[in-house]
């Protein structure tokens, strides 16, 4: 039964989409140019990462870790370990020693959304989103966009809700799994306009996208990153960010706030985390050079390009954003009744 409802929050974040080539490799090796012979030998950071190569968390890893290994004087290898919403990702640093040399680069997912579904069905993860991890530094955040298939009748927010609350009962949402960011961000906009659609979670957002085209799925909450080329094609239209300010990548996409639903602001955050018990000193040696690669105007722009919006801060502030981000989330998916069969 532990192991069902550990499955059910697979698929987490599949936001797969075709990036640079340096991008989209299951494992790289990002190395320095010109690095000191002394440090040449020095061991590899092994950078998890719980989800698959081609999306918005692999895309962060991809550019942040040369960086990175450049002012650590360290190789970062990224190690892709999708699946269940990233719960064996985080167990296996969770387990780590915490030598600085195994490091998680992760989201919400694994800090907040999966810890609220996993309480809310009476499933024990096998770690603790606090006690076994050292929060290292707060990366970036992106927010999604309110997306409708091309076969709905409404060309803003207001609209569909009509259209929506006109067909109570057989409007439906899609998402890249149960218990992911994508599921409880078309949860918590049920809840606040009260439209009563039905969840359908996918392994991923590539098949949600072809059941939009067809018509057979009617929504979707997504990362501008992936939802562009799919915009482009005409087989969705964006009627909402859920950010607090409009996404670069959309600018002509309203708030939700702006398009009728205020206090709707739901965004996906980036952190970098280690083991439990990682010296104060490994923390802040590591959390030091993923903060300043994130400050050099090259790496932001890339970033902003594929629409995350760089937040460098410490380990508190990735600590009170976990919690706080928990605890919304935890509410949310109790007010909402959402259960991991929803």
């Amino acid at each position: 039964m532990r192991r069902r409802s550990l499955l059910a929050f697979s698929a987490a974040l599949a936001w797969a989409a075709p990036l640079l080539p340096a991008l989209s490799r299951g494992r790289a090796l990002a190395q320095t140019a010109g690095q000191p012979a002394g440090q040449a030998e020095a061991r590899p950071i092994r950078l998890v990462v719980p989800f698959p190569a081609g999306g918005a968390t692999d895309a962060m890893a991809r550019l942040l870790a040369p960086a990175m290994a450049a002012r650590l004087g360290q190789n970062v290898v990224i190690d892709n370990r999708p699946g269940a919403g990233g719960v064996p990702a985080a167990e296996l640093v969770a387990r780590a020693a915490p030598d600085g040399l195994t490091l998680l680069l992760t989201t919400n997912s694994t800090h907040a959304t999966g810890p609220a579904m996993a309480a809310a069905s009476g499933t024990r993860l096998p770690y603790d989103p606090d006690r076994d991890f050292t929060p290292i530094a707060l990366l970036a955040a992106t927010p999604a966009l309110v997306l409708v298939s091309a076969t709905v009748p409404a060309t803003d927010l207001r609209g569909f809700i009509e259209w929506a609350r006109a067909h109570r009962g057989s409007v439906n949402y899609g998402s890249s799994g149960i218990g992911t960011i994508p599921h409880l961000t078309g949860a918590l906009f049920n809840a606040l306009t009260d439209l009563g659609m039905v969840h359908v979670p996918y392994r991923g957002t590539g098949g949600v996208y072809a059941e939009l085209r067809r018509g057979d799925v009617h929504a979707l909450f997504d990362v501008p990153l992936t939802a562009n080329p799919n915009i482009a094609a005409g087989t969705v239209r964006a009627l909402a960010t859920t950010g607090a300010a409009r996404s670069p990548l959309a600018p002509d996409v309203p708030t939700a706030a702006e398009a009728g639903v205020p206090g709707y602001v739901v965004e996906t955050w980036f952190g970098l985390y280690g083991p439990a018990h990682l010296p104060d000193a490994q923390r802040d040696r590591i959390g030091e050079a993923a903060r300043a690669a994130l400050s050099e105007p090259e790496l932001r722009q890339r970033l902003l390009g594929v629409g995350m919006e760089p937040r460098p801060d410490g380990p508190e502030a990735l600590r009170r954003t976990a919690t706080e981000d928990r605890e919304r989330w935890t509410r949310v998916v109790r007010e909402a009744g959402i259960r991991a069969s929803d």
